[in-house]
């Protein structure tokens, strides 16, 4: 059975799933939704799915300007009106265990007994699925629910499949970096962000690359926020036999107080773990040498 245990190393104060030694993944480690495939900026995060139609009001209007998403992809917008009595609006996407509550924006001038709500809708790196379906749901003042309805967007296939991919995804503007050490002791990650090294005096293969991991993005770099919050080490064919070990390391707080973090491991369509924690700004202080473990370890897995 899966427990939380607390770490205390090098003054860091920090949550984790039990993920090198436990058994059973949780649904849903924080309030940020980070392990879903859809986020709903500033909404709030509710446990379980959707309820069933109560008879409640309707969504009566849903805009999609945006119908197909890329995997990462924040900011994209959704809006509409809520039906006569609507006072809250619930989304999920098909798939996810949990689901966000929004509050609506005010009135339609137009329709007068309808209120207006909008949403900024943030894509996981991890989604697997060529299309999502979001299930939109009001209820009204004393929480009866009315009917779904559904919305879908087209995940662009420009980010190939890979074989194994271990994500690391953050709740706050920091500069949070991921390292993947691999079997044979080399650390991929922002320093490094390839495995692959090619034969001495040869020529080197131009798809020799795909052979080893790659690290795709590093976010947040000394503070220049691109609020992507997510960095990726990506195997495009299948890894080496061995143990693998996943560290986060907080270069920078980024003058925030604390974040929280979760780390996933998915080979080809299956997510074979999930590990999250909490890192505050004093772990920051003190950083690792080139020949030490890049900051904490979250993860360890291993490739038969």
């Amino acid at each position: 059975m899966v427990g939380w245990s607390q770490w205390a190393t090098t003054g860091l104060a920090v949550f984790v799933l039990g993920s090198l030694g436990g058994c059973e993944p949780a649904p849903s480690l924080f309030g940020p939704g980070l392990d879903l495939q859809v986020r709903v900026a500033g909404a709030q995060l509710q446990q379980g799915p959707l309820a069933p139609d109560q008879g409640g009001p309707t969504v009566s209007q849903v805009l999609r300007p945006q119908p197909t998403v890329h995997r990462g992809e924040a900011a994209v917008e959704l809006d509409g009106r809520l039906g006569a009595g609507g006072v809250a609006l619930h989304m999920q996407a098909v798939g996810d265990d949990d689901h966000w509550i929004a509050a609506p924006k005010g009135f339609d001038f137009v329709i007068a007994d309808e209120l207006l709500w909008d949403a900024q809708l943030e894509f996981s790196h991890a989604i697997i699925r060529d299309r999502i379906r979001l299930r939109l749901q009001a209820t009204d003042a004393s929480g009866r629910a009315g009917p779904v309805r559904e919305v879908e967007f087209g995940v662009s296939p420009e980010v190939p499949p890979s074989a194994q991919l271990v994500s690391l995804g953050w709740d706050g503007p920091v500069d949070l970096d991921l390292h993947v050490e691999l079997p044979d002791g080399t650390i991929v990650g922002a320093k490094n962000t390839s495995s692959y090294e090619p034969p001495a005096g040869q020529a080197p293969d131009p798809d020799a690359w795909m052979e080893g991991a790659y690290h795709d993005f590093d976010s947040n770099q000394q503070c220049r926020l691109d609020l992507r919050n997510r960095e990726n080490v990506v195997w495009p064919m299948p890894p080496a036999p061995g143990t693998y070990r996943v560290y986060a390391q907080l270069f920078s707080p980024c003058d925030r107080a604390a974040v929280n973090f979760q780390a996933m491991v998915q080979q080809a369509d299956e997510v074979l773990d999930v590990v999250g924690g909490t890192l505050h700004a004093f772990d920051s202080r003190v950083h690792p040498r080139d020949d030490e473990a890049p900051g904490l370890l979250v993860l360890e897995f291993e490739v038969e």
